[in-house]
């Protein structure tokens, strides 16, 4: 047959295109290789069809897929607060992988995280702090059963001096049972300013984190936006302790959403809060660990 000679001669140009194929999918498998978890939302559930993500909150719009805004795919997580909702003790909506292993963190380990966060053009002014991702820590029975995180990021609101920012707050203790035996005399807290907040736009975060409770840890953080995209280094802090000295039992786990603490104590100027997240991961420290968990990638 007149064009068999062609099919013929396609056959070796098939054969490498298909090797070249399987080995692209291999290097992009091989790119996130060190990710414990990454959820892109894109599966159309909560849960981002990853087993062990556990859900806080009160009411069918607390937490919702949301297919009109993500930041990189078709879907993100819409977390909604509005004031008088309570969920697991406190006014929140919140995701967490406190139920997946590989994700949970102790003293003397190095993670990386990643994600990116969308903050309204409708978000509006208010005297009192947002909560919108958690470095959490279970706790033993002489702990202070209301300690603050290990590291949050909040939004901060902003003053008749300052704008509102995207605030990185870190709390430690070096000494084991502080509050129980010393009403937690050596506790620290430090603050860290990473950003203004820009509404309207993604906010992409990625943080190489050195877990320790005396003064050898270290924290990095990048940060860019949807509009302003390039990867700017925000934070570089070395020899710094940034978690607790607790029971070997005790661990870190993440937790994103919105958190709205002096919603305990009553109102203040606005009654809801929404935000969303979207490629929320962590990865084992490595060479490739800013890939791994790159929420734009």
């Amino acid at each position: 047959m007149p064009d068999s000679g062609k099919k013929g001669s396609c056959r070796p140009l098939l054969i490498i295109l298909f090797a070249l194929q399987a080995l692209l999918v291999g290097f992009a498998t091989s790119a996130s290789a060190d990710a414990v978890i990454r959820a892109t939302y894109e599966t159309g559930d909560t849960s981002s069809g990853i087993s062990g993500i556990g859900l806080a909150g009160c009411c069918t719009y607390s937490l919702t897929v949301d297919s009109s805004l993500a930041r990189t795919g078709s879907d993100s997580l819409r977390s909604d607060l509005k004031y008088g909702d309570t969920s697991a003790g406190g006014p929140r909506a919140e995701s967490d992988a406190e139920s997946i292993t590989a994700t949970r963190f102790q003293p003397g380990q190095t993670y990386w995280y990643g994600f990116s966060v969308y903050i309204p053009s409708t978000w509006q002014a208010d005297t009192a702090e947002d909560i919108i991702f958690q470095w959490h820590h279970t706790k033993s029975s002489c702990d202070d059963p209301n300690r603050s995180p290990s590291m949050f990021l909040e939004v901060l609101p902003a003053t008749s001096t300052a704008a509102s920012l995207l605030r990185l707050r870190v709390n430690s203790d070096p000494v084991l049972c502080d509050y129980q035996d010393n009403a937690s005399a050596a506790l620290s807290k430090t603050s860290y300013n990473l950003a203004t907040l820009t509404t309207g736009v993604w906010h992409d975060f990625v943080f190489q984190v050195n877990w320790q409770y005396t003064q050898t840890g270290s924290i990095k953080a990048w940060h860019q936006t949807s509009k302003a995209t390039g990867w700017t280094q925000v934070l570089d802090a070395e020899n710094v302790a940034n978690t607790y000295n607790d029971a070997s039992s005790t661990y870190g786990y993440l937790k994103w959403g919105i958190y709205k603490p002096a919603w305990r104590d009553g109102a203040t100027a606005i009654t809801e809060r929404v935000v969303w997240h979207d490629n929320v991961a962590a990865a084992a420290d490595s060479d490739s660990g800013f890939d791994d968990v790159d929420p734009t990638t």
